[in-house]
């Protein structure tokens, strides 16, 4: 286990999340580096917001061809970049690996299947 200074008492602790100073009561938190917050916080509004967006464009923009080939091109790189396997470091437990890669294949396939329906205009009767 890696030890870190306590930065309130400098006291030597375990660097694992939830370990509790025994000197002044510091407590690891998920988000005390401060390099991780800004990260994750992208990495959310990758995971959450831009497949929305995604799929309102591609909704507007399958009246024209042309538009509609930018809108799947801006679709592939927003699932690009939305992939959990890029941001792997950030993830502290199973579950919560499990929980993003789950709603990261989820929202593509959907859009995946609008797209393809999009293009062949497949009509329910």
């Amino acid at each position: 286990m890696n030890l870190i200074s306590c930065p309130e008492c400098e006291n030597k602790i375990l660097e694992r999340m939830g370990t509790i100073c025994p000197k002044c009561g510091y407590t690891v938190g998920y988000f005390n580096e401060t390099k991780k917050r800004p990260k994750y916080a992208k990495f959310f509004a990758l995971s959450v917001f831009l497949p929305f967006t995604s799929f309102l464009i591609i909704i507007f923009s399958s009246i024209n061809e042309i538009a509609f080939t930018f809108a799947v091109i801006y679709f592939l790189y927003i699932a690009y970049k939305s992939c959990p396997y890029l941001y792997k470091e950030l993830f502290v437990t199973k579950f919560e690996k499990m929980f993003f890669w789950g709603v990261w294949i989820l929202v593509n396939s959907l859009l995946i299947t609008m797209i393809y329906n999009i293009i062949n205009k497949v009509q329910v009767v």
